[in-house]
C-alpha cells in the first residue's frame, strides 16, 4: 500500500435500535461534508442482514438502495466503509461460513465499496468445539477470518477489524497484559486497523497515554469508536452536547476517529458539528513546527488534502464551549429552515385547542391518530422490521459498545425505544457559520449572544390573589397565601378559610412492593385506547352501586359537625367549618407567611436571578444574602456575580433587545409557531447535555430541588419559632426553582408549535419526560410549604424517617469508574428519583402521545376557588338527558359532592389540581388517615348532605345520566360499609383522581398522581387504595399503570367495586 491513508473522521452508525433510513443517511452525508468530515461506517445492529442474518446476500432491490446510497456518499466525498457483524453464530473454522462472509464482501465490493470492516464486538467470547478444535484461542481464529477476507478482497486500503476485547474494562487484566489483544497484535495482517473505544465502552476522556499502552500491544495505531453520544442503552436519555473529553494532539495516536451518535439523527447536529471543530483544530495543530512527532503531524495533516479553514498556531486549541456556540448558531438555522419546508412541521400540531384537547379525526373515536412519521425506505435487509422497543435493560461489566447484550447465541437485544423517527429532509441544509471553531470567529458571531436565556416566559394561567388559612398546630409563620380566583379579572376579594391538623398515621415504613407493569394510561380520554393503552381516569362520573370511591357534598353542617378540633375546610362557606375563622391576610403577615403560588404568568414575567441585598430586606420571599450565598454552596449568585459569570441570566430590558432572547407569553400568544430562539434551543442542550455532564440549567434545576428537599423541615408544621430567616431563605429558592420550570414547561410547548416534523418526533419524548416529572416537582414543593409534618418526636414520625426515605430515592452514588447506564434517565431519573415515590415511579412505562400537544399545564395544591370550577367540570363531564340536565341545574353541586365533597371537607390539604388555560382540568384527592377521614365522612359529612338531596330527585325512567344521578342519591342515602380492616392498616391512605375530557396528555395525569403520591409518602404513608367501578376500564387501566393492583379482599360493599392498593 503506497504511502499513508488519511485521517478517518466522521460518523460509524452502530447503534442498537431503528436503523436510519436511506434519505437520513444522504443527510448525514450532507452534515459530514459541511463540517469537512471524511468517513461513514455502516454498522447498525438491528439491519438484520449486518448481523443476525449476515449469510444472507442482499436482493436486487436491497442491492440498489445500497448502490444509491455508496455513490451519495461518494459524491459528498465521504468514504463509505461497509462493516458486517458475523461473530454472533460464526464457526470459524467452517469453510462454508468463510466463504459466505466473503461472497458477502464481495457483493457490496461490487456495489462500489472500497472500504470494509469486520465487528466481533458484543458477542459470546467462547468458541464451540469444532473451533476449540482447530484455533487455540478466539483471537487467533478471529484473526485468521479477517486475514482471508483482507486478502480475499485485495488489501483495500481501509480494512478495519473491531475486536471482542474493545475497550479497557473489558480487557483482563488490563490492555498491556491481555493475551487477546497481544495475540491479535502479532496475527493480524500490519494492513488491518483494530477499532478501540478507550477505557471504558462510554469513555467519558481519552488520553494519550492510554493511547500509547494500546498502540504498543497492537502493534498499530487504533481508530477509536467513540461512544460519547451513543444512547440505545437509556430511553430516556439524549446527548446534545459538545464534543468533548478528547486531549489535544490525539490525531498523531490514531488512524481514525468515528463517533457513534445518538440513534435519533436529528439530536446529532451539534455533536457532528463539534466534532468537525474538534478535527479542524486538530488538524491546524499539526501545523505547529513545535508538535512533537513532527514527521507523523506533518504527514497526518498532508493525508488530508488542501484544508479549507485551517488554523492558525494562535488559534489552534480546541474549546468545546466555543464550539457549541457555534454550533447553535447553525442549528437555529437548520431547525427553523426544516420548519418552513414543505411538509415540515406535524400535521395539526401547532396551538392545540384548549377546550377541545387534542385534535381528533372523525370515526376515531376520541382516540389520538397520527400518520406513520417514519418513511418505509428504510435500511436494506428488513431495517424497518427492527422497531426500537421502549426500555432496555441496564448493561452490566460485559455489555459491548452500546446497552444490551443479545443472548449468546441468539439474535435478541433490547433495544431503547418505541418511538418511531422520521426520516430528515432530504434537501440542502441551510447555510450558517461555516467557520471552524476559532475564538475570533466566535466573537463574531455570537459576542452579543448571552449564554443563558431569560427567563422562558409562560402563558398565563388564570390565576388567584392572596388568601390564609390558619391552623391550630401552625404558628403565625405558616400562614399559607392562597390566591383567589378573582384575581384573574382584577377583583381581589381574600378568601381565608380554617385549616386543619393533618390526621396522624402510621410511622413504620415498609419496602416497596414494585407491583407488575402497567398499560400508559391517561385520564379523560373520550375513549381507552386499544389494550387499555393511553388510558385514563376519565371523566370524573360517579362510580355504582354505592361504591364509596369519593364522597359527597358539601353542606352547612350543625355546630361541631365534620371533623375533630382544628379539621381544616377551605371553603368559607360554613361546609365543614371548625374552630378557627378566616383571617385577613395582613402585610405584616406576609412577611412570615408561606410561599405564594407561582403562575405562568408570573414565571414568565421576569428572570431568575436573586434579589438585590435592598430587595432582600423588604421580599418575604427574597433568596438569600451576599454573606448567606458566601456560606452556602448551592446559593444562588448575587447580581453582581451573575453580571461577571459568562452564564448570567439576561434582564428583561436586554431580553427585548436582544433578538434571540426566550419568547414573552404575549408573543407567544400573538404567534405561537415562531421560529425557535437561540436561548430556547441553547436550554434544550442544557437539559441534554453529555452522559457525565448536566448542562447549567439542569444542573441549577437539581441544585434547587436538592436544596429545598434537605431544607423543607423549616417550612414545615409545626416549624421552629427562631427559624424565621430560614423559611424566607426556602422560599427565596422555591420561586426559583419554580421559574426554573415553568420556563422548561413552555419550551416544551414552544418545540411542539414551532419546529419541524423530523426534529419533533426525534426529540419530543425526552422533553416531554422532563416536563412531566417537573410538573409533579413544582407542585410537591408548592406542597411543602406548611404541610409536612415535622413533630419534634424523633420515634415514628417523617422527621425520623426523612433521612431514611431520602437515601432509597436519591440517585446512586457512582464510583469515577461507572459506566452512564448507571445514572438511569439522566435529569428525568435524577429528578424523579428525588420525589418520596420517584423510584418506583420508573417501574411504570408510559409512552409519550402519538400526536403531541403544545398545551400548556399547570398542576398546584388546592385553592380555596378552585371548588366551584371542579363542581362544573364534574357536570360538564357527564353526558345526559334534558331532563337529567334540569335536575343539574336545580342542583349543581349534586355530582361534585358526590365526587369530590368529602375530600375538598374534610382533606383538602392533600387535593391537587390541573389547570389548563381553560381552568382546572383535572384534580388528585387524598387522605393521609383513611380510617379517621371514612368516620368522620359517614358520622358527620354525610348525613348533613343529605338534607340537600331528596332521595326521589331522579326522572323516574331510563335516560343519558340517569345511572350516575341514581348512584349518586343511592351513595347519599345508604349507610356505607366499612373498608375492611386489613386494607386500612397495609394500605393507610385514600386516593381518587378524575380528569375532563379534554385532558388528553397521559403526562400531565400521571404528574398528577405522582405529586398527590409523593405527598403522601412525605408524610409518613405507607400504601394507598382506591375505589373503582368494576366497569370502569378507563380508570382500572389508568391505575393499573400507576402501580396499583386489585386487592384480594371480601369487601360487601359493592359486587360492583373493585379495591386497588399499592404500596409506597
Amino acid at each position: 500500500m503506497a504511502g499513508r491513508p488519511r485521517f478517518l473522521c466522521g460518523v460509524v452508525e452502530g447503534f442498537y435500535g431503528r436503523p436510519w433510513s436511506v434519505e437520513q443517511r444522504k443527510l448525514l452525508f450532507q452534515w459530514l461534508k459541511r463540517r469537512e468530515l471524511n468517513c461513514y461506517m455502516y454498522a447498525p445492529k438491528d439491519e438484520l442482514k449486518h448481523r443476525l442474518l449476515w449469510r444472507e446476500p442482499y436482493t436486487e432491490h436491497e442491492a440498489a438502495r445500497m448502490r444509491s446510497l455508496i455513490k451519495a456518499a461518494q459524491e459528498q466525498g465521504v468514504e463509505f466503509v461497509f462493516a458486517i457483524s458475523a461473530g454472533q453464530d460464526m464457526v470459524f473454522s467452517s469453510a462454508g461460513d468463510r466463504l459466505l462472509l466473503q461472497q458477502k464482501l464481495r457483493q457490496v465490493a461490487a456495489m462500489g465499496c472500497h472500504s470494509f470492516a469486520l465487528l466481533f464486538d458484543d458477542i459470546d467470547p467462547c468458541m464451540c468445539q469444532a473451533d476449540r478444535d482447530v484455533f487455540p484461542t478466539l483471537a487467533q481464529a478471529q484473526a485468521s477470518v479477517a486475514n482471508e477476507a483482507y486478502q480475499e478482497l485485495g488489501q483495500p486500503s481501509i480494512f478495519l477489524f473491531c475486536p471482542t476485547e474493545y475497550c479497557s474494562s473489558l480487557c483482563s487484566p488490563s490492555p498491556s497484559q491481555s493475551c487477546y489483544l497481544l495475540t491479535l497484535g502479532q496475527e493480524l495482517l500490519p494492513g488491518i486497523g483494530v477499532i478501540w473505544t478507550g477505557p471504558k465502552v462510554v469513555s467519558q476522556e481519552l488520553s494519550a497515554t492510554l493511547l500509547e499502552e494500546v498502540e504498543g500491544v497492537l502493534r498499530r495505531r487504533p481508530v477509536i469508536w467513540d461512544n460519547l453520544y451513543a444512547n440505545d442503552y437509556d430511553c430516556r436519555r439524549v446527548f446534545l452536547g459538545p464534543y468533548t473529553g478528547r486531549a489535544p494532539g490525539l490525531m498523531s495516536r490514531l488512524c481514525g476517529l468515528l463517533l457513534n451518535p445518538n440513534c435519533e439523527l436529528q439530536a446529532n447536529f451539534i455533536p457532528i458539528h463539534t466534532l468537525g471543530s474538534w478535527f479542524q483544530s486538530e488538524l491546524g495543530s499539526c501545523a505547529r513546527p513545535d508538535h512533537a512527532g513532527m514527521e507523523i503531524t506533518v504527514a497526518l495533516r498532508d493525508s488530508q488534502g488542501p484544508q479549507k479553514g485551517a488554523y492558525s498556531p494562535q488559534e489552534d486549541t480546541y474549546s468545546p464551549q466555543e464550539a457549541l456556540e457555534l454550533a447553535l448558531l447553525d442549528w437555529v438555522a437548520e431547525i427553523n429552515q426544516q420548519a418552513l419546508e414543505p411538509g415540515g412541521r406535524a400535521p395539526g400540531h401547532p396551538s392545540i385547542s384548549l377546550k377541545g384537547g387534542t385534535r381528533l379525526q372523525p370515526g376515531s373515536g376520541g382516540q389520538e391518530v397520527v400518520s406513520d412519521p417514519q418513511p418505509h425506505d428504510c435500511a436494506p435487509g428488513g431495517a424497518e422490521q427492527c422497531g426500537r422497543e421502549p426500555c432496555g435493560v441496564a448493561p452490566g461489566p460485559g455489555w459491548g459498545k452500546v446497552t444490551s447484550e443479545p443472548g449468546k447465541g441468539s439474535g435478541s437485544r433490547t433495544s431503547a425505544d418505541g418511538q418511531q423517527s422520521p426520516t430528515g429532509a432530504g434537501d440542502p441544509l441551510t447555510a450558517g457559520s461555516r467557520e471552524s471553531c476559532k475564538p475570533s470567529a466566535l466573537r463574531s458571531a455570537a459576542g452579543s449572544t448571552p449564554s443563558i436565556a431569560t427567563p422562558l416566559a409562560t402563558e398565563t394561567l388564570h390565576s388567584p390573589g392572596p388568601a390564609v388559612c390558619r391552623s391550630n398546630r401552625a404558628s403565625a409563620s405558616q400562614n399559607l397565601p392562597l390566591p383567589t380566583r378573582d384575581a384573574r379579572t382584577g377583583g381581589g376579594s381574600p378568601s381565608q378559610p380554617p385549616c386543619s391538623a393533618q390526621p396522624e398515621a402510621s410511622r413504620a415504613d415498609m419496602s416497596q412492593t414494585p407491583p407488575g407493569p402497567g398499560a400508559g394510561a391517561s385520564p379523560g380520554s373520550p375513549a381507552p385506547l386499544p389494550n387499555g393503552a393511553g388510558a385514563s381516569p376519565g371523566s370524573p362520573a360517579p362510580l355504582t352501586d354505592g361504591a364509596g370511591a369519593s364522597p359527597g357534598s358539601v353542606a352547612p353542617l350543625p355546630d361541631g359537625a365534620g371533623a375533630s378540633p382544628g379539621s381544616l375546610a377551605p371553603f368559607p362557606d360554613g361546609a365543614g367549618a371548625s374552630p378557627g375563622s378566616p383571617v385577613p391576610w395582613t402585610p405584616e403577615e406576609a412577611g412570615s407567611g408561606t410561599m405564594a403560588l407561582l403562575t405562568l404568568e408570573k414565571a414568565g414575567s421576569g428572570p431568575t436571578e436573586p434579589l438585590t441585598a435592598k430587595e432582600a430586606r423588604s421580599s418575604p420571599t427574597a433568596p438569600v444574602t451576599p454573606e448567606e450565598a458566601r456560606s452556602t454552596p448551592m446559593a444562588p449568585v448575587t447580581p453582581e456575580e451573575a453580571r461577571s459569570s459568562p452564564t448570567a441570566l439576561v434582564t428583561p430590558e436586554e431580553a427585548r433587545s436582544c433578538p434571540t432572547a426566550l419568547m414573552t407569553p404575549e408573543e407567544a400568544r400573538s404567534n405561537p409557531t415562531a421560529p425557535l430562539t437561540l436561548e430556547e434551543v441553547r436550554m434544550l442542550v442544557e437539559l441534554f447535555y453529555l452522559p457525565y455532564h448536566h448542562g447549567s440549567q439542569a444542573q441549577h434545576l437539581l441544585e434547587h430541588f436538592r436544596w429545598l428537599w434537605a431544607n423543607s423541615l423549616s417550612v414545615g408544621v409545626p416549624a421552629a419559632a427562631d427559624d424565621a430567616s430560614g423559611g424566607t431563605r426556602w422560599r427565596g429558592r422555591a420561586q426559583s426553582f419554580q421559574r426554573l420550570c415553568a420556563q422548561i414547561c413552555r419550551l416544551h410547548s414552544r418545540l411542539v408549535s414551532s419546529a419541524g416534523r423530523a426534529l419533533l418526533y426525534d426529540l419530543h419524548r425526552y422533553l416531554w419526560d422532563i416536563r412531566n416529572v417537573l410538573l409533579a416537582a413544582s407542585a410537591f414543593v408548592l406542597w411543602l410549604d406548611g404541610h409536612l409534618l415535622c413533630d419534634p418526636d424523633p420515634k415514628g414520625t417523617w422527621g425520623s424517617c426523612f433521612g431514611w426515605c431520602k437515601s432509597i430515592t436519591a440517585p446512586t452514588l457512582l464510583g469515577g469508574d461507572a459506566e452512564p447506564w448507571a445514572r438511569r434517565g439522566g435529569l428525568f431519573g435524577e429528578l424523579q428519583a428525588l420525589l418520596p415515590v420517584g423510584n418506583s415511579c420508573d417501574l411504570f412505562y408510559h409512552p409519550p402521545p402519538l400526536f403531541p400537544s403544545s398545551q400548556l399545564y399547570l398542576l398546584r395544591p388546592l385553592l380555596p376557588p378552585d371548588k366551584a370550577e371542579l363542581y362544573r367540570m364534574c357536570r360538564e363531564s357527564l353526558d345526559c338527558d334534558p331532563r337529567v340536565a334540569e335536575i343539574l341545574v336545580a342542583h349543581p353541586d349534586l355530582l361534585g359532592d358526590r365526587l369530590l365533597g368529602s375530600f375538598l371537607s374534610l382533606s383538602p390539604e392533600y387535593t391537587f389540581v390541573l389547570e389548563d388555560e381553560g381552568g382546572p382540568c383535572g384534580y388528585a384527592a387524598g387522605a393521609l388517615c383513611a380510617e379517621d377521614f371514612l368516620q368522620q365522612r359517614d358520622s358527620n359529612w354525610l348525613p348533613a348532605t343529605r338534607h340537600k338531596y331528596p332521595r326521589d330527585l331522579g326522572t323516574g325512567t331510563p335516560a343519558p345520566g340517569q345511572d350516575a344521578l341514581e348512584e349518586a342519591l343511592l351513595f347519599f342515602h345508604t349507610e356505607p360499609l366499612a373498608v375492611p380492616l386489613p386494607v386500612l392498616r397495609r394500605f393507610p391512605s385514600l386516593v381518587q383522581l378524575g380528569t375532563a375530557p379534554r385532558v388528553q396528555d397521559v403526562g400531565a395525569s400521571r404528574s398528577l398522581a405522582i405529586c398527590l403520591l409523593s405527598a403522601l409518602r412525605a408524610n409518613g404513608s405507607r400504601g394507598v387504595f382506591c375505589q373503582v367501578s368494576a366497569t370502569d376500564q378507563q380508570q382500572l387501566s389508568f391505575y393499573s399503570g400507576l402501580g396499583f393492583v386489585a386487592l384480594p379482599v371480601a369487601w360487601d360493599s359493592s359486587p360492583g367495586t373493585r379495591l386497588l392498593g399499592r404500596l409506597l
